[in-house]
């Protein structure tokens, strides 16, 4: 089925608004934001504190935070009311999403411009994005009760399951755009290689995110002029406890960052290689062009990882970490457009 111009649009505003739902939730958590709003609730939760004495309630709220009380404790309302507005528009923006989607969805739906692989493609995407909402609490909970932060391991899951709903949306749109099929006669095992190795860094990255791995060694190539840290090779330090209570040891954020470092140049070296290799295998400008955007935004996100690292003295520089993730669901998203280039997968 062809679909009406209307509909491709109103599918790429989705993938716009997940991406920035990803930007957004960048800065929550590098604001330190995720845990200013204590509720998660679903109707009530969509209005904002409106009255001083409202303010009142949701500060002292936080104020029995683990947070609060061992990091923040003494701020002022002010700075009370700038964390809570980022986990608020974080909040916001999601229930706009689901407006965007569901109003549109049902008029289409009665006029007939959807047909059932679309229907169906969809209530994946909706299912998807109630695991995402659901985990997402899960783990602003996880930072309610003992740890002043939340759960990194948590953080990263959410990081996943959000960066596959936007990975899928953009399958979707693109796959309803309907682009040319493509003759791909090559193996694609280097790319399911590189996506693997892709999905696990960004895991990584989740983790270097939620236990603020970055401050710890602010150097580069270097790691406090060790390439690789010391406190790794002490066998004493390899026990679960220090991957459990990570935040009690250096351990476990040197073996992050130092994994996290030596992921990126693997994926550098193994993307530029894909690049020589699979450049000339289609004379087709759009293959072309998208192999040329997939280097590009591989060699970025390399740089501006380095940037946000010799940055972060004292405190992660929060526009640099927020561009390192967005370049990161980018890159993603070009691997999967080179996917779908090579599978040509149609709607029928």
């Amino acid at each position: 089925m062809k679909y009406t111009s209307a509909v491709k649009f109103w599918l790429w505003i989705g993938v716009i608004m997940v991406f920035f739902q990803i930007v957004i939730g960048g800065i929550t958590r590098l604001t330190g934001s995720g845990l200013s709003i204590t509720k998660w609730e679903i109707v009530t939760g969509t209005l904002p504190p409106l009255s001083e004495k409202q303010w009142d309630d949701a500060f002292e709220l936080y104020k029995e935070t683990p947070q609060y009380q061992k990091i923040n404790k003494g701020m002022s309302m002010s700075e009370f009311k700038y964390i809570y507005f980022w986990e608020y528009l974080h909040r916001l923006w999601a229930r706009l999403i689901f407006f965007v989607f569901l109003v549109p969805f049902i008029i289409f739906l009665f006029n007939k411009r959807l047909d059932k692989p679309l229907i169906k493609k969809l209530l994946g995407v909706v299912l998807l994005a109630m695991v995402v909402a659901s985990i997402g609490w899960i783990m602003v909970a996880s930072g309610l009760t003992d740890r002043p932060w939340v759960n990194a391991y948590k953080l990263s899951i959410h990081l996943i399951l959000g960066l596959t709903l936007f990975s899928y949306l953009s399958w979707v749109a693109i796959d309803a755009t309907g682009f040319k099929k493509l003759k791909f006669n090559s193996s694609t095992t280097p790319w399911f290689m590189f996506l693997g190795l892709l999905i696990i860094q960004i895991f990584l990255g989740g983790i270097m995110s939620g236990t603020r791995a970055a401050l710890f060694y602010p150097t580069w190539p270097d790691m406090h002029n060790e390439m690789i840290p010391a406190v790794i090779l002490q066998g004493d330090n390899w026990s679960a406890e220090n991957f459990i209570n990570y935040d009690s040891n250096l351990f476990f954020t040197a073996l992050v960052q130092f994994l996290h470092r030596s992921l990126a140049y693997i994926l550098l070296i193994f993307g530029a290689y894909v690049v020589y290799k699979y450049y000339f295998v289609i004379e087709d400008k759009l293959w072309k062009n998208s192999i040329v955007i997939f280097g590009s935004l591989l060699f970025l996100q390399v740089l501006v990882g380095i940037i946000t690292v010799i940055l972060s003295w004292g405190t992660i520089p929060v526009f640099w970490g927020v561009v390192h993730q967005a370049v990161a669901s980018l890159l993603l998203i070009s691997v999967v457009f080179i996917f779908y280039l090579m599978y040509s997968i149609k709607s029928p």
